[in-house]
């Protein structure tokens, strides 16, 4: 399959009947991503109606001395920062697969977006989970600073790999749009997982002209494609 003549692609499993959606979005970045990272998607979300709340990963910059040990810290973390209604929860590399097993947890979640993240896990990628700790030592290392937690990061790593890619769980039902950026090296497995693993929950899209942080090189058509999923989202 050809990706390359396309803005994006999608494949849709909507259903039949339209509901009204929430219209507060909150967002978890991935490792090293900051507030600041995120003020362009958070721009063109508030122009299109929505309310953006951003928080941060336990492990950096405001909750750089968080330390989450296991599933139900994570729970309790996150769970503080939600009102009692309905949001849709969005996240981004790590953060995307945390807010898919959020989403198990919560009821309050009614959809989750996922920016290139929660679909590969590190065997996919022929990597084993302390092989890939190291290279995010590595790289936490040279990125330097003082707003970052190796030892707080390196704990969600483990939390993370032990999630399993939540998404392609028999039982997950949560409404969700999958963002895929079209790396050469990771699109052709990222989208044989989603063929071996398809759940009619997952909604998915390719971003053409996008690293992993297709947010932030592609703002607007990032926005354009999430606002056009939630206005036609069914269940």
């Amino acid at each position: 399959m050809c990706y390359t003549n396309a803005t994006y692609l999608v494949k849709s499993h909507y259903r039949k009947e339209v509901i009204k959606m929430s219209k507060k979005i909150f967002f978890i970045n991935g490792f090293g991503g900051g507030r600041e990272d995120s003020l362009e998607l958070r721009d063109s979300l508030e122009e299109k109606g929505y309310e953006f709340t951003y928080l941060d990963l336990p492990g950096q910059f405001g909750a750089k001395d968080v330390t989450i040990d296991d599933f139900e810290e994570l729970l309790a973390y996150f769970e503080g920062y939600f009102p009692d209604e309905e949001i849709i929860l969005m996240g981004h590399s790590i953060g995307a697969e945390i807010a898919a097993y959020l989403s198990t947890r919560l009821t309050q979640i009614e959809r989750v977006i996922m920016l290139d993240g929660g679909i590969l896990t590190n065997e996919d990628v022929g990597k084993t989970l302390a092989e890939s700790m190291e290279e995010t030592k590595e790289v936490l290392s040279q990125i330097g600073g003082d707003e970052l937690s190796e030892e707080g990061l390196l704990e969600l790593m483990k939390l993370n790999d032990a999630m399993k890619l939540t998404i392609i769980r028999p039982d997950y039902k949560t409404p969700t749009l999958l963002l895929l950026s079209d790396s050469e090296e990771e699109l052709p497995i990222k989208m044989q997982r989603l063929e071996e693993r398809q759940n009619p929950y997952v909604d998915y899209k390719v971003i053409q002209k996008a690293s992993h942080n297709l947010y932030a090189d592609q703002p607007d058509l990032t926005v354009k494609l999430i606002a056009e999923w939630l206005a036609n989202a069914r269940i």
